[in-house]
């Protein structure tokens, strides 16, 4: 039976207050810098309501969960075998016939919690939180007139059209800026494109076909509707990759009718997200036996440092290694967990030793 015994309980919720603990805490802090941040352009605007700032926070706390879960969880460990190994109850524990690997039980039980929770995070909450947060920065804490000029998007329809824009407007589920290409001498130019329900309507519309080896305008709409675009209804195909859910990166996975690139680009979050939740095992793998053979000659400073500093580097790989993906020749599921495969095989050797 999972936690039948008294210490394994103790370890267990001992653990879990903590996470709680550290997991307000840190968000807190989050709030009061972000706030001191963005709070004069948030109140500036017009339509600002407390609310609207709630709901901002909770979705920032979706978006930041995964990480903040994983920190704290780094954080309870460190703490609960630390105050262990100080009054002596680790030994006792240890006199008493129970091996390391047993001692490791409510945590490896906490690890798999966490794990489920990232996925979860990750398919439901995650996206629409990061949606959320995009249309809630563009409407309230939009930059100035000095910041970079956006880069045109394309998208790639099933039919092979390619949809080119300048900007998104999710709120108004608009394009600005929208060409559709159908192939290389048909070309149609929108100034915006609007998609209600099924159908696509653009206002302003100029017809382009190619004559010799210029194009040339051959009919103008004031609206004109779009049947040629098929849009899947279950997908918004105009939400960046990391704000797509488990399942819709696998499903658009699987089209037929996409390009290198972006099926590269695709696989690398698909992949990224079915990775990282993993994050929780792999510190019980890493901080629990040095933890476990902890002695007064060893400083908690330097341990925790130590855990710190190897959680961030860990973070920096696997973001780097995401970023190398979108941008690999082939087999980007390889890049994302290499790195995965290499720490926990590393510190897997060494838990297997204690």
């Amino acid at each position: 039976m999972i936690l039948s015994k008294i210490w394994e309980r103790k370890l267990f919720f001992n653990t879990l207050k903590l996470i709680l603990f550290f997991l307000v805490a840190i968000f807190m802090i989050v709030i009061v810098i972000d706030f001191s941040i963005h709070g004069a352009k948030i109140f500036a605007h017009s339509k600002t309501s407390i609310s609207l700032i709630l709901k901002y926070y909770f979705n920032l706390f979706f978006i930041q969960l995964n990480l903040f879960l994983a920190l704290t969880f780094l954080l309870a460990i460190i703490k609960v075998l630390s105050d262990m190994n100080i009054h002596h109850e680790l030994t006792a524990l240890r006199m008493a016939a129970i091996s390391a690997k047993k001692l490791s039980r409510p945590f490896f039980i906490i690890a798999i919690l966490i794990s489920i929770i990232s996925f979860i995070n990750f398919q439901y909450f995650y996206p629409k939180s990061l949606s959320f947060k995009d249309s809630f920065k563009e409407k309230y804490l939009k930059k100035t007139n000095y910041a970079k000029k956006m880069q045109p998007s394309v998208i790639y329809l099933e039919d092979g059209a390619k949809l080119v824009y300048q900007k998104y407007d999710q709120l108004q589920n608009k394009l600005f800026d929208a060409y559709f290409i159908k192939n290389s001498s048909d070309i149609w130019h929108a100034k915006y494109l609007t998609f209600n329900e099924k159908e696509a309507v653009g206002k302003y519309v100029d017809h382009l076909t190619r004559k010799d080896k210029n194009f040339e305008k051959i009919e103008s709409y004031e609206s004109y509707s779009f049947k040629d675009i098929e849009i899947d209804e279950n997908i918004n195909m105009f939400e960046p990759f990391e704000n797509r859910s488990i399942t819709n990166l696998f499903k658009q996975n699987l089209s037929k009718n996409i390009c290198l690139k972006e099926k590269n680009e695709i696989l690398s979050y698909l992949n990224y997200k079915l990775a990282m939740p993993f994050v929780s095992l792999i510190i019980v793998l890493a901080i629990f036996p040095p933890l476990i053979a902890f002695s007064k000659n060893i400083s908690i400073f330097f341990i925790c440092t130590f855990a710190l500093f190897g959680f961030i580097i860990f973070h920096t790989i696997m973001d780097s290694a995401l970023i190398l993906a979108e941008n690999a020749a082939r087999a980007p599921y390889i890049i994302l967990w290499l790195p995965i495969i290499i720490i926990s095989f590393i510190f897997g050797r060494r838990f297997k030793k204690i």
